[in-house]
């Protein structure tokens, strides 16, 4: 039997209790992703285990919508299990992995497609216009410092919540550490396996309800964990290309 043909972009929201947002958000895709001139798409909803009304709102969006999928965990796994899965379920040529929240257009997702034709593996956003409280960006601004340091990427905003993915990568990128900041392991398989990173610039838009899973204030007694996750990246960077080395000197 020939293999289902895959649409040319799979969108994934990954969603935990965002009953207030979520309908808006999918709705969104759909209107904007429909007016792209010959866009064969699907949209999944990644339910990480929400306690509120997302996963009814979810699964309600999809019988109105055969182009709408759900994904339910049965319980919170986590951003980066959430994240995981929604790479191993969505259908696509190209793969977005993004936030539910509401604060990314599918308006966008163009530029993404453009940047994996150009030859791109993996495209991360940038929001070089970001609205998010003021703690937020301090957030990402030291985590973006600490990943140039660290790791030496070059991205402006490697842990935004919106990313495009080849779709065979997608299938191939294991995430280990479970850890919410997924972009900086993201970025570490790629540089181990010679994929290559492009970025673009998206608009942002304010959260309207809900609340980020990223609390400034929760991050103080998280920093060491942090640092120490970004070296153990280094490490298998490290050991990767070293063991290059061994085969390419046989």
């Amino acid at each position: 039997m020939a293999a289902e043909k895959q649409p040319r972009l799979g969108v994934a929201f990954l969603a935990y209790n965002e009953e207030e947002l979520i309908a808006k958000t999918v709705q969104e895709a759909v209107t904007s992703l429909s007016q792209v001139p010959g866009l064969d798409w699907r949209v999944v909803v990644v339910n990480d285990g929400s306690r509120d009304k997302t996963g009814a709102i979810a699964d309600g969006l999809a019988k109105k919508d055969s182009r709408v999928l759900v994904v339910h965990h049965d319980g919170n796994k986590g951003y980066a299990v959430a994240t995981e899965t929604a790479l191993r379920s969505t259908p696509g040529e190209v793969v977005m992995v993004v936030d539910g929240d509401g604060q990314h257009t599918m308006a966008d997702a163009p530029l993404f497609l453009e940047a994996i034709d150009r030859g791109a593996d993996v495209v991360f956003c940038w929001k070089k216009v970001r609205h998010d409280p003021l703690g937020r960006k301090i957030l990402s601004r030291g985590l973006r410092i600490l990943s140039h340091w660290i790791l030496g990427s070059p991205l402006h905003d490697i842990n935004a919540g919106c990313r495009a993915f080849r779709g065979d990568i997608a299938r191939l990128i294991e995430i280990k550490h479970r850890i919410n900041f997924v972009g900086d392991e993201i970025f570490a398989r790629c540089r181990i396996a010679g994929w290559k990173v492009s970025e673009v610039v998206v608009r942002h838009f304010p959260r309207e309800a809900g609340q980020s899973i990223h609390r400034p204030w929760k991050m103080a007694g998280t920093i060491v964990r942090v640092v120490r996750y970004l070296f153990d990246l280094r490490e298998e960077i490290a050991r990767a290309d070293a063991l290059k080395r061994v085969v390419a000197a046989r």
